[in-house]
């Protein structure tokens, strides 16, 4: 409000000065043309009377002369009137052309002197000259009104204090009330209502857009708390069943088979196994959790792909022998980590060798499409069905025939692979192949 009212009140003083300018501007260029008028009219009765005059008086009628302009011409040399049509004035001085305004307190018996003069020098044979045109400002009109706008101003920033309030509180009651809601709905948000959408102003403001990052906020930390809730029911449960096979196999030990040899190797093995998969399981997430929170950073070098698949291959000829490999093209070379890289490899291949079987075929490329190096993995198995294919990467996911606990595994491969690709700034992407089996994509 006040904002407004002194930027009103500011245009304001600058518009008055403005036009103060102004004003004075047109005096100075009539009291110049009005001293040139008075001195050719002495010039003209001197031709006149061919003699200056000594004495001081008027130069008559000058029709060209304004009537509330007054004039004195006297020699500088001995202070001698020549002429004048205010008998009142003072010698005044020369101003070189140019107006200035001349003071004098207590002048008349009942005021000041208060006028605004233009002088100019003019020497001649044997004399010096000075005629000076003179406006009296106490009767002067604009000056009056000059003096009478800054109370002016003053009334008037009144209302316009009263109008800019009322503008101010209606746009901030109009701008606020979506706040308000807003505010009110985003206090009411709980872990359990996180869906609740906060309302939109229909107007597609900046309030607006506060509100749909809010939403969108929301709706993330509500797929992340179903996520870690999953999450946190899938650790349970893969975590219950090697704890109830273990509480089970020690059961059972304690109550007879600690005297049975072969079921106490039995039940040892089984327990052994268990906390194998536990091990496993726990690992895992530590892994997981490093790479996320940014404690494992990626080593860039230089990596050529066909000495990575050569060493792939190596590896697994010794732990899935009956397993076929083909390799692709082996020329090209990409700045990753390799180390990370490798893992993820590895995690794909075993995948393939669990769910394609220990005889299938393997197949590793890379090729490059214009400003991106394409690694793919792909085997001859059966493939992944088309309800399964969307979650592949979620963590302790298994398709519904892997299960049991015939095929071993925690079901976190797939996701620690899609986490290292994302450290490396990588994208890995399944799909089945044509007629039959997996293949997966790692995009640089």
């Amino acid at each position: 409000m006040f904002i407004m009212t002194g930027a009103v009140v500011l245009l304001s003083v600058f518009f008055l000065f403005f036009i103060r300018s102004l004003v004075f501007t047109s005096q100075e260029v009539e009291l110049k043309n009005a001293e040139k008028i008075v001195y050719a009219k002495l010039e003209e009765r001197r031709l006149e009377s061919s003699s200056a005059p000594k004495f001081g008086g008027t130069l008559g009628a000058i029709p060209e002369l304004p009537y509330y302009i007054s004039y004195i011409i006297y020699d500088v040399d001995d202070l001698l009137l020549l002429a004048t049509n205010d008998p009142f004035l003072p010698y005044l001085p020369d101003t070189r052309g140019k107006a200035k305004r001349y003071f004098e307190k207590d002048y008349f018996f009942d005021g000041d002197l208060n006028i605004l003069y233009c002088a100019s020098q003019h020497s001649e044979s044997e004399h010096t000259v000075i005629a000076a045109v003179v406006l009296n400002l106490d009767n002067n009109f604009a000056l009056e009104i000059f003096r009478k706008l800054p109370l002016a101003f003053l009334f008037l920033s009144i209302p316009i204090l009263i109008l800019s309030f009322l503008v101010s509180l209606f746009i901030t009651r109009r701008t606020i009330r979506p706040v308000v809601k807003i505010t009110k709905a985003a206090q009411s948000v709980t872990i359990e209502n996180l869906s609740d959408l906060l309302p939109l102003s229909g107007f597609d403001d900046e309030i607006d857009e506060l509100s749909k990052t809010f939403n969108a906020l929301f709706l993330q930390l509500k797929r992340d708390f179903d996520r870690e809730r999953q999450f946190s029911s899938d650790v349970s449960h893969e975590l219950n069943t090697p704890l109830t096979v273990i509480s089970g196999q020690a059961g059972l030990l304690l109550r007879w088979g600690k005297n049975d040899p072969a079921q106490l190797e039995k039940s040892l093995n089984a327990i052994k196994a268990e906390a194998r998969t536990m091990h496993s399981i726990i690992s895992n997430l530590l892994q997981i959790s490093r790479i996320e929170s940014g404690r494992i950073k990626p080593q860039i070098s230089e990596v050529q792909i066909g000495g990575l698949f050569s060493w792939l291959v190596e590896e697994f000829k010794a732990i899935a022998p009956k397993v076929t490999f083909h390799i692709g093209q082996t020329g090209l070379s990409l700045q990753t980590d390799s180390e990370m890289l490798h893992q993820i490899l590895t995690v794909l291949i075993s995948n393939s060798v669990k769910y394609a079987g220990e005889g299938c075929a393997i197949t590793l490329k890379a090729e490059k499409q214009g400003g991106k190096i394409i690694i793919e993995q792909s085997d001859d198995g059966p493939g992944f069905s088309e309800e399964s294919l969307p979650h592949i990467f979620e963590r302790f996911y298994r398709a519904d025939e892997a299960h049991s606990r015939k095929i071993s595994g925690s079901g976190l491969g797939l996701a620690i692979a899609q986490t290292l690709c994302t450290a490396l700034n990588a994208k890995i992407s399944a799909r089945n192949k044509d007629p039959h089996g997996a293949c997966f994509t790692i995009e640089f």
